[in-house]
């Protein structure tokens, strides 16, 4: 079998996380984290290249370990970056407090170590800007001794004065060397340096000030390159523009050239108070000329000006015809840095200016433009497309309101572009309004929202967006003009991050600037600095086109299965295919590669649901290209496998069933319904040898029968053999009337031939007196049925004979009554002249004193019944013959009385029922002594035993559902606990197969077979029809060829579980674990003990974790082994430190944990529920949708302390908020599930809390994602293994989720829990039900886009070809299809058309009975035909 055809060796060695983006952590970016957990770092890489994904992983590794009283202190340049880091952090690690700190919440007025102590209680992640700690550092609010990691975002800051670099040269930087507890520090940047001029020693002072070294990635850097696309750098050159000047600006330079200062309200008012101070402040405003009235005409000439040269004398009209407009309707209330004087000064100043008629209007006009903006123009004109997105870098925020105005309303763009703005906040609210940046657009945080929707495409902004504001990427960054420094430089063509896309710089062709051209390549001059193997890669890429040659084999003996270096990789892509990973995460091996004197070394990451000890294997020898170097590792990876048995000989992924297990059984798991099986054991053969090997040796068992008279009536049973202790037997003889049989063990007895022969005649008599069809003429019994009475001596020989002399005549019921014999217990059977029945007498119409005056007596008889079998109660419902319970009356002179009493003749009636019900304990007993001796199981345990080999079929009181219920869930958690301890290594979709396999209806079908139980199932119905006693010679003679048996496999399954279940019972663990060593041998079952201890032993406990404090607070469970915990938290997506194992493990085991703790409380409920509704309980207490609502009910308060106005606020902590994962797919699904509950939540606690019906309809409006229920097993398991098999850990945990509360709220109302789709099947009786799935217009068949941002599926109930209620909305199909259902039944029941009894109890068709000639089996799948996983 060749793998290999599906992959490109090549391709697959080179990429290998190619179009996954995204999805985990990439290779360099792993590569920088693993940096950062050695020493501080500044991590360079290009603007969109996901730094702020290393910064996440670091921060959460950092505080998986810290101290838990530390901070994480996450800093960067301005309030807009601070807030769009802290929804990332919040979003991202929901696990840990985050909090943002700006100037809006007043930081500058805490003045007391209370008030940050209050803040930063229970907080892990702090974000500021860089000034806030520099403050809090400098008063002493905040030590350094405080923070385990600082954050360095736009590291290139850290330099000069700036606040970033104060930090570290006052407060870390001298500590140093000192050996003080200093924070971890974590520097990223897409430009190292600020300046132009970039060398060497300029990097270096870098890192001299952040005391860390510049990183950038090596060994992964071609993927970088890969992720990092370069835009086309284009430069658009135009012409100065020539400068007109217009009327309105003519007017407003006239203005302020010819401004009298002596009018001036600020003059006015010094003058008016010549005091000594005033009159310095009156010469200085002469001699400098500055007054606010001034400053604003200066201002709005010079922007005037600025605006003409740079946008056009029509734009430059326009903002100061704005400006002044605005400024004309602002009011005092608005203007309250200015004096009422001031603001009447400048009106009357503008009232004077030539402003056009229409300037209220806003309307611009569009000649005039500058060169520079048509240039613009036209270049937007041909680059606009309905896929464009792109930036405008201007340099004055009044640009961006005029080139928005502009661009908008040019007829070249018309229709093609939307336009936002974005700028930012005012370098400093607190000065006086200005008329001149009155036309400046205001801060609107909602314009990236819609870029990122796609409802805006183009943003007109400053430098603001340049750096760490997550902006989309983009195919076009226009610099408006040419940038300022290299770090501008760098920024903004980093927006520009799409394929084939175009980073433009406007260039003035008189500019005496840097062209791009000479940035760009002081950018690469500077990298050399700090890429020292740059000028490798050319080499490195050639390298990989030259054939290298190596070979390497590993061969398997057995099979002659051969792993080469040429096949390794494409073997090990299919072993990771067999891990079963779910959505959203990669499963493909992943490959790293490391120089070493100039040879590449490799090693491969397998994905985290492989066993660390195998989950890494590095090459055996270094190469000259890469991909022979992970052909290598690949290679190690494979061996390794093989050599822990996940691959086998075949070099295969080991299939879940071996050899021996498949030799032995020669047959398909999809075994045929009905299968041919060995006929039931007969245990007369065994007693008829006996009988023939010692003919006189009897044992004695005394039958106490109760109800057939007043007093208890005996008979004696002797038997070649000694029966097992059979407990008390209860008989039907109507509907109301029941007879109890009592066993009683008698001593051993030696009977003579002569006794023998006396005996036989008395049972032989005995039955024949209500069985017609004995055979009087053959009586070798192979039991023995004689009179006996209280006591415990039995009859003597002679009074045996005499009690038959007496018992073997009749005479006429007149006789009888004459002579005063009218005890009718010793009366016999009763026949009638000319009536071929028999009757039993009921009693005597009149008296004896009555017959000496000639009176006639009359005898009231009932019929002899036809029924022979009286082990299953009579219902109401079964139309018998009432013969035998109905009285009749005939006179006594036409009826004659046998004189075998009534009471022997019922007996005899009732013994094949009695017998039958002996041998079922007689075989039952042989298998407890054999196939079950290793179990420890007493002859007081027959009862259970005989009940979990009793088939439903029978139609018996006690039958085995119930234990087969129980006895599931026992075998199932054994098998989960014994293979994870077994298969320490084994992935769990290695663990669900193998599971799978030896739990299967199949797998304990055959098994069954196997061992020869099948011949002990009690299958057969008791009719008693054409009943014959056995005889010693029939018995023992060879036996003819049997007819063929065929029974269901289900039954065949059933019974291995249901001797589980009882074993359980009896036993504990221990006994269950024996009964399946002893029924599956081949199976090397671990005991569970040695099992827990050996999960437990095998939790590393040497890592140190710290952040785990409030999940353990809310689990009420304190772990030993803290990774036990962390690996139930940790998603497959996960690739940061500390990732031990994924939880799928964990899970595993805990669904099997769950199932069991809820399956017991059902078993053990009294009144005993039904195997059925035990099955519905069971579902709805463990389904995907009810556990992830009771996880997101399960919360504890934490106390905050919230600025500005430091009210306290109570959060809740929630498990959700504590998984580690990697995959922003997950955060959608998660946000969206957390939604869902928000909107269901009331409702579903309400129907939990009072409704008579479990609320299904109302859960299915949650669809939550698969992981968010399987942390809640993953944690079960974790409680489990770390407490060495503490299952009542387990169920503490179950507890505080609630879900035993709801459980016992189930059990106390009688809740019905049938699922609204099977309640739906039992109303529409023999009617077939349909789901019509409804498609809109214009909807396609899909049910989602692959986003996780599902479709609404609609349906139709249609019931017998009708529709049934309206259509139904819900989030997929089966949510939708459940809550039509529900309101199609609620509709149905509504109009009453069917009487049936929705009971689940009621519906089970295995109540009916069943003939041995059709013997079928009717169990429902289990779990109720629902899947709600």
């Amino acid at each position: 079998m060749n793998f290999a055809q599906s992959f490109d060796n090549e391709d697959v060695a080179t990429h290998p996380t190619v179009q996954l983006e995204g999805v985990r952590l990439r290779a360099y970016q792993a590569e920088m984290l693993e940096e950062s957990l050695k020493a501080n770092i500044i991590v360079v890489q290009d603007t969109g290249s996901g730094k702020t994904h290393i910064a996440l992983a670091r921060a959460a590794a950092e505080l998986e370990t810290c101290d838990p009283n530390k901070l994480v202190w996450f800093l960067a340049p301005t309030v807009a970056l601070c807030e769009q880091q802290f929804n990332v952090f919040k979003s991202n690690l929901p696990a840990y407090e985050t909090q943002l700190l700006s100037g809006r919440d007043d930081v500058d007025h805490w003045t007391d170590q209370a008030t940050w102590d209050a803040v930063l209680r229970n907080v892990r992640i702090v974000l500021t800007t860089h000034q806030i700690l520099l403050d809090a550092l400098t008063h002493g609010f905040v030590k350094m001794s405080k923070l385990a990691l600082l954050i360095f975002d736009e590291a290139h800051h850290c330099t000069g004065k700036h606040p970033a670099n104060v930090i570290l040269a006052n407060f870390y930087l001298p500590k140093v060397h000192e050996n003080a507890e200093l924070p971890r520090i974590l520097g990223l940047s897409a430009s190292p340096v600020m300046k132009a001029r970039a060398n060497t020693r300029a990097l270096e002072e870098i890192e001299r000030n952040m005391s860390a070294i510049t990183k950038t990635p090596k060994v992964h850097r071609s993927e970088l390159l890969r992720f990092s696309h370069k835009p086309q750098l284009l430069r658009i050159d135009y012409p100065p523009t020539l400068f007109v000047h217009s009327p309105l600006f003519v007017s407003l330079h006239s203005a302020l050239t010819n401004y009298d200062l002596s009018t001036d309200p600020y003059v006015v008012n010094l003058i008016s108070d010549p005091t000594d101070d005033n009159l310095l402040k009156l010469e200085k405003a002469y001699s400098k000329r500055n007054t606010y009235c001034l400053k604003e005409l200066t201002s709005l000439v010079a922007k005037y000006q600025a605006t003409a040269s740079e946008l056009g004398q029509s734009v430059a009209d326009w903002c100061l015809e704005q400006c002044i407009t605005r400024f004309q309707r602002l009011s005092s209330d608005q203007l309250l840095d200015w004096s009422h004087s001031e603001k009447q000064h400048l009106l009357k100043i503008f009232e004077q200016l030539p402003l056009p008629d229409n300037a209220a209007s806003g309307c611009m006009l569009l000649d005039g433009l500058s060169p520079k903006v048509e240039a613009l123009i036209d270049l937007l004109a041909s680059e606009a497309s309905h896929s464009l997105t792109g930036l405008i870098f201007v340099e004055q925020r009044v640009w961006v309101a005029a080139l928005a105005e502009l661009l908008t309303l040019h007829p070249k763009l018309q229709g093609k572009l939307s336009i936002g703005t974005f700028v930012g906040n005012s370098v400093n609210s607190k000065r006086k309004s200005e008329i001149a940046s009155m036309v400046e657009p205001k801060n609107q945080q909602d314009t990236l929202d819609k870029f990122r929707a796609g409802d805006i495409n183009l943003i007109i902004t400053t430098s603001v967006l340049e750096e760490g504001i997550d902006v989309s990427e983009c195919h076009l960054v226009i610099c408006f003009e040419s940038p300022k420094t290299l770090k501008s430089f760098v920024q903004r063509r980093g927006r520009a991050r799409r394929m084939q896309s175009k980073y433009v710089i406007f260039w003035a062709s008189v500019d005496n600037g840097r062209a791009p051209a000479t940035w760009e390549q002081l950018e690469n001059d500077m990298k050399k600095a700090y890429e020292d193997d740059l000028r490798h890669i050319e080499e490195a890429e050639q390298n990989e086109s030259v054939a290298e040659a190596g070979e390497r084999f590993y061969e398997i003996l057995k099979t002659r299965a051969l792993l080469t270096l040429d096949n390794a990789v494409a073997h090990l892509y299919h072993f990771c295919t067999f891990l079963g990973a779910g959505p959203y995460v990669d499963p493909r091996p992943q490959f790293g590669l490391e120089e070493d004197s100039g040879r590449i070394a490799a090693k491969v990451i397998l994905p985290l649901s492989v066993d660390p000890a195998l989950r890494v294997a590095h090459s055996l020898k270094v190469w000259r290209t890469e991909h022979m170097a992970m052909k290598d590792a690949a290679f190690e990876s494979y061996k390794l496998l093989h050599q822990n048995g996940l691959v086998n000989d075949n070099l295969l992924p080991v299939k879940q069933e071996d050899d021996g297990m498949a030799a032995e059984f020669q047959k398909s798991d999809k075994t045929a319904s009905l299968i041919e099986v060995s006929p039931p054991l007969d245990p007369w053969q065994f007693i008829a040898k006996c009988q023939e090997q010692d003919p006189h040796a009897y044992h004695r068992t005394r039958l106490e029968f109760r109800g057939i008279r007043e007093e208890p009536f005996f008979l004696d049973l002797f038997l070649s053999v000694q029966l097992p202790a059979i407990p008390e037997l209860t008989l039907f003889w109507n509907e109301s009337r029941k007879i109890i049989v009592m066993s009683h063990w008698l001593p051993r007895v030696s009977l003579s031939s002569q006794e023998i022969q006396t005996m036989r005649g008395i049972t032989a008599k005995i039955l024949a007196s209500v069985h017609g069809s004995i055979d009087r003429s053959q009586n070798d019994y192979l039991w023995l049925l004689v009179p006996s009475d209280a006591s415990a001596v039995p009859w003597d020989h002679a009074t045996l004979l005499q009690w038959d002399a007496e018992t073997s005549w009749a005479e006429p019921a007149s006789d009888l009554i004459s002579r005063g014999r009218t005890d009718l217990n010793a009366w016999g059977q009763i026949n009638v002249q000319g009536d071929q029945r028999k009757w039993f007498p009921v009693h005597i119409s009149s008296n004896p004193s009555d017959i000496a005056s000639g009176s006639q007596p009359t005898l009231h008889l009932t019929r002899v019944p036809k029924r022979r079998e009286f082990l299953y109660p009579l219902q109401n419902s079964q139309q018998l013959n009432e013969a035998y319970t109905r009285t009749e009356q005939f006179p006594a002179a036409e009826c004659f009385v046998e004189m075998l009493p009534v009471a022997y003749s019922i007996c005899g009636l009732l013994f094949p029922s009695i017998l039958y019900r002996y041998e079922t304990y007689l075989t039952t007993n042989t298998l407890r002594l054999g196939l079950l001796a290793p179990v420890s199981l007493g002859p007081e345990h027959l009862p259970l035993l005989v009940q979990s080999l009793t088939s439903s079929t029978c139609g018996d009181v006690s039958h085995y559902q119930r234990l087969e219920f129980f006895g599931d869930c026992i075998v199932k958690f054994l098998a989960s606990v014994h293979l994870m301890a077994s298969n320490l290594k084994w992935p769990e979709s290695f663990l669900t197969g193998k599971k799978g396999k030896i739990v299967s209806n199949g797998f304990f079908a055959r098994a069954t077979l196997s061992a020869g139980l099948d011949k002990y199932i009690i299958r057969r119905r008791f009719t008693g029809q054409k009943w014959k006693p056995i005889y010693a010679t029939s018995a023992l003679s060879d036996p003819t060829s049997s007819p063929t048996t065929l029974l269901s496999s289900k039954i065949l399954a059933d019974i291995i579980e249901s001797l589980v279940g009882a074993s359980y019972l009896i036993g504990g663990f221990s006994n269950a674990l024996s009964t399946l060593q002893a029924l599956l041998p081949l199976e090397p079952w671990t005991p569970l003990p040695t099992a827990a201890q050996t999960l437990h032993d095998a939790v590393p406990a040497s890592t140190a974790i710290t952040s785990l404090s409030t999940v353990e607070k809310l689990i009420g469970y304190t772990f030993t082994k803290k990774i036990a915990l962390l690996e139930a938290l940790t998603h497959a997506s996960y690739q940061g430190p500390l990732a031990n194992c994924s939880y799928e493990r964990l899970e595993f085991l805990g669904d099997a944990v769950l199932d069991l703790l809820i399956s017991r409380r059902l078993y053990a409920h009294e009144p005993e529920l039904g195997h059925m509704r035990m099955h519905g309980i069971r579902t709805a207490m463990a389904n995907a949708a009810f556990l992830a609502f009771r996880m997101f009910e399960m919360t504890v308060d934490e106390e905050r302390i919230v600025p500005p106005d430091m009210h306290t606020e109570v959060r809740k902590r929630c498990l959700w908020q504590f998984l580690r994962q990697d995959a922003p797919q997950l955060m959608r699904l998660r946000d969206g599930a957390i939604a869902q509950y928000d909107g269901a939540k009331e409702r579903i606690r309400e129907e939990l809390q009072y409704a008579r019906v479990y609320p299904w309809h109302v859960l299915s409006e949650m669809d939550p994602p698969k992981f968010v229920s399987d942390i809640v097993e993953s944690v079960i398991g974790a409680i489990y293994v770390d407490s060495c098999g503490d299952i009542e850990a387990c169920e503490a945990f179950v507890g505080r989720l609630g879900i035993l509360e709801c459980l016992e709220r189930i059990l106390r109302d009688g809740v019905d829990c049938l699922h609204p789709k099977e309640r739906l099947g039992i109303l529409a009786v023999d009617k077939d039900v349909q789901y019509v799935r409804v498609v809109g217009e214009g909807e396609e068949g899909a049910t989602g886009n692959g986003t996780g941002e599902a479709k609404r599926y609609r349906c139709q109930v249609r019931v017998g070809g009708e529709d049934v209620g309206g259509v139904v909305e819900g989030v997929v199909r089966k949510n939708a299809e459940t809550i039509a259902a529900w309101e199609a039944c609620k509709i149905l029941e509504r109009r009453g058309k069917t009487e049936v009894d929705v009971e689940m109890e009621d519906a089970d068709p295995e109540d009916a009975p069943h003939s041995d000639d059709d013997e079928e089996w009717f169990d429902a799948e289990e779990g109720g035909g629902i899947e709600l996983s």
